[in-house]
């Protein structure tokens, strides 16, 4: 009580010294004004310096708790404290806390001489302490040594634990806003080209330091997507399923398939029920059941594990299907926890309508909001030429596109062909120029010698004609980016009977491009159905269809997510993305490598 009535009191004698910081746009914690010298510091040491630089010795007029602050800010604290995972350079970080403590003069932000903000400090130790919810890791942010540090009075302490208060939220907001792995610690091409830059975070952190409810501004520092908070719910899922001894493993054995006996079954049963493959309404009967035959019961249970997990749901359990079965709930958790750090990365509100492909789904979907309006298989590049996450707008489509054929394509195959078979180039419809300028001439493939040429046919245009055959199909997507990617129809539609479709050189087939094509122009205010769009088509000719409205397309890697049913679906790590992230996030994890692939 002797703290808070001082503490009142303080705040009252100050107050006028607050408004003064507030209405110069000072960035201070709400005890800018609580030190005993105050009232020595004047309006212009509360404006910023930009960029702020602390003095070589501490200001005349510091109190001793603000002197301990300004060597504590002189010691490069973030590595000090342990926080070097924060940024790719802790000096950054350490610029940024000289600017906190900088803006209204050299103020601890949470505590006064008489101790901490019980209230402010109490609400982000519970925070910090639950962060694995989030599927963080709370000793990332050093809870045990703010507790340690908490009945201290002495001014070292007091400063001590003022900044690594700072630096705890601070390391918090930034791993919410942008993601915990820094960028230099992974292959950007595959797993960073889709990070958002996470707002300024700075500004949050300020913000953070002066919010009045600081548990509910840290609970929107994380993403708002109905997609995280499905993931985050998973979790809880999974560790609960792990704590109380997780499921069996199966033996291997001969391949089991519907209507054989099998002494595995049990087991299968038990394994089915806890991921709630088999209904849990069944949980009695197994419990006093003998299961002698692989029956309809288990087979739907399996059919649906197999669907969940992208593999042939044929309700057969053979290699593939068991190791998938016996891949441990502790990985399981693992790979969640990597699918949230992915939804970390991108823009925090998602509104609006959009497109999603998931790469490891082999799959695109439409949404508006929350809301699943389309979706359909799609077929990604193989894994010599993989498909990059990043994120762009939709301007335009093609109607009977040209395609031209990318020099890598020319030289490693279109050669080779040419070679086997002269005529090759006449019975695609592919015509080759001089150049690739509009300009260039047409030229006949006999002009070429195909046994010498090699690497120079990249000197060429080669375009393949619109119609029938073409790579492209009838219609082609656009966003343009700086890595020639796209979607659009195929020829090959034979290809989306796989569940596992990663055949492209890297460009995104759809299945239905009619469908996408007519999706996309009826929300645009386009007047023009599908019957209208089939028509141009018959046309023959090229025709380019301008949006009025650009769409995002967010081409994403996510091997785990939770349906809109509710229903968890783990994808087989196709790339080898997860074990890349996973690598760069174990820096300070105490997580060991997991299985994130189930191929045979």
């Amino acid at each position: 009580m002797r703290f808070f009535r001082l503490f009142q009191a303080k705040t009252t004698a100050q107050a006028g010294h607050i408004i003064l910081c507030l209405a110069l746009h000072c960035t201070a914690a709400f005890f800018c004004s609580l030190t005993g010298q105050a009232q020595t510091i004047g309006q212009e040491q509360c404006l910023p310096q930009s960029p702020p630089v602390l003095p070589d010795l501490p200001p005349s007029g510091l109190s001793p708790l603000q002197q301990s602050l300004y060597w504590l800010l002189k010691s490069k604290p973030t590595a000090r404290f342990g926080f070097t995972g924060l940024q790719d350079d802790p000096a950054q970080m350490d610029a940024l806390l000289t600017e906190l403590y900088m803006d209204c003069g050299i103020i601890p932000r949470w505590v006064t001489e008489y101790g901490p903000d019980q209230k402010r400090v109490h609400d982000l130790l519970e925070v910090l302490e639950k962060a694995g919810e989030e599927g963080l890791v709370p000793a990332r942010y050093r809870p045990a040594d703010i507790v340690a540090l908490l009945p201290a009075r002495d001014r070292e302490s007091l400063a001590r634990l003022d900044i690594l208060l700072t630096l705890a939220m601070s390391s918090y907001i930034n791993d919410m806003r942008k993601g915990r792995a820094a960028s230099s610690r992974f292959d950007p091409n595959l797993l960073a080209a889709v990070r958002d830059s996470g707002g300024d975070v700075p500004q949050m952190i300020k913000e953070g330091l002066i919010s009045s409810n600081l548990k509910q501004f840290l609970a929107m520092q994380a993403p708002q997507h109905q997609a995280y908070f499905a993931l985050k719910k998973l979790l809880a899922e999974y560790r609960r399923i792990e704590a109380a001894g997780g499921w069996p493993q199966i033996p291997t054995g001969k391949k089991l398939e519907p209507g054989m006996a099998d002494e595995r079954l049990g087991l299968l049963a038990q394994r089915l029920l806890i991921t709630g493959d088999l209904p849990s309404s069944s949980a009695t009967d197994i419990q006093q059941k003998t299961f002698e035959m692989y029956d309809d019961e288990l087979v739907k249970a399996v059919k649906h594990f197999q669907t969940r997990y992208n593999l042939e749901h044929d309700g057969i359990i053979g290699t593939t299907t068991l190791i998938a079965l016996n891949i441990p709930v502790q990985d399981h958790i693992s790979k969640i926890i990597l699918n949230l750090e992915r939804w970390r990365w991108l823009p925090h509100q998602l509104g609006g309508r959009r497109l999603l492909v998931n790469i490891a789904g082999f799959s695109l979907t439409g949404m508006n909001d929350e809301q699943t309006e389309l979706f359909m298989p799609v077929i990604v590049g193989e894994f010599n030429h993989k498909t990059p996450v990043f994120s762009e707008a939709m301007t335009y489509m093609e109607i009977n596109p040209y395609w031209t054929v990318p020099p890598s394509i020319a030289r490693k195959e279109i050669v080779g062909k040419m070679q086997k078979d002269p005529r090759y180039l006449s019975k695609q419809r592919i015509r080759i120029f001089t150049g690739w300028h509009e300009s260039a001439a047409e030229i006949s493939p006999a002009a070429i010698n195909w046994h010498t040429i090699g690497a120079g046919i990249t000197r060429y245009r080669l375009r393949q004609e619109p119609g029938k055959g073409n790579a492209l199909g009838t219609i082609k997507f656009i966003f343009p980016n700086n890595k020639s990617i796209y979607m659009h129809d195929t020829p090959g539609q034979a290809l989306f009977k796989q569940v596992k479709r990663s055949f492209s050189h890297g460009c995104i087939r759809v299945s239905r491009p009619l469908d996408l094509a007519t999706y996309i122009l009826q929300h645009d205010g386009q007047e023009m159905s599908e019957k209208q769009l089939k028509k141009r088509i018959a046309s023959g000719k090229q025709i380019a269809i301008i949006l009025k409205n650009p769409i995002p397309v967010h081409i994403l890697y996510l091997t785990a997510l939770v349906a809109e049913d509710g229903t968890a679906h783990f994808y087989d790590d196709v790339y080898g993305n997860d074990a890349l992230l996973a690598e760069a996030l174990r820096v300070d994890s105490p997580d060991k490598p997991g299985q994130y692939s189930f191929s045979e």
